[in-house]
């Protein structure tokens, strides 16, 4: 194994309650489960959340005022951990500017790429791009994420996936993409990437 990928939010970043209260307060009312179920694919193929363009702008703008205000679920110990083992990179649907922002907020630089939403909308491309780029297979790689759509795409490119039940899906919704494994800490999470 040379690479762990991370997503960003529910991974790395504690944005769940931070980002459907932006949801609500730019006026779309979803239920948690609707809120829940826009993660169980792409967002940008199949969204549950009705954005329109300005609703989508005025959420971004408010999530990257405030994103230096979240918690990192994993400290900087745990990550220059890794970083020391592994080369780390972050896929998001989320946008480059407002991960730098937040990595930089917290002096995580360990990570040689962050690709987001300006760089593609789909995460199976950006996958493509880092196997290409930097000169990997997918077997060379573990994905780290919360969501059952982000384990399915990691499926289409033959990556395993190491689901974290703390971040926006529960361990049930997880199970339904068949992760490698799904972990509760990272104590946990390092037990599965050393199994593989």
């Amino acid at each position: 194994m040379k690479a762990i990928i991370f997503d960003f939010d529910g991974v790395l970043i504690d944005s769940y309650s931070f980002s459907r209260g932006i949801v609500k307060k730019i006026g779309h009312e979803v239920s948690e489960e609707d809120f829940k179920a826009h993660h169980d694919g792409n967002v940008f193929k199949e969204p549950k959340i009705p954005f329109t363009d300005e609703s989508a702008q005025v959420f971004y703008d408010e999530y990257i005022s405030k994103v230096h205000t979240q918690s990192p679920l994993f400290s900087f110990e745990e990550i220059d951990k890794l970083s020391k083992e592994f080369d780390l990179y972050i896929i998001s649907s989320n946008g480059e500017e407002l991960i730098e922002r937040f990595l930089s907020h917290y002096e995580l630089d360990h990570f040689k790429r962050v690709l987001g939403a300006r760089f593609h909308k789909s995460k199976v491309e950006k996958f493509k791009y880092l196997f290409k780029e930097y000169n990997l297979e997918p077997s060379d790689c573990v994905f780290i994420t919360d969501t059952l759509g982000d384990i399915l795409e990691g499926h289409e490119v033959g990556v395993k996936s190491i689901a974290v039940d703390f971040g926006f899906h529960d361990r049930e919704r997880l199970e339904k993409g068949r992760p490698y494994r799904i972990v509760s800490n990272f104590n946990e999470m390092m037990d599965a990437i050393k199994s593989l």
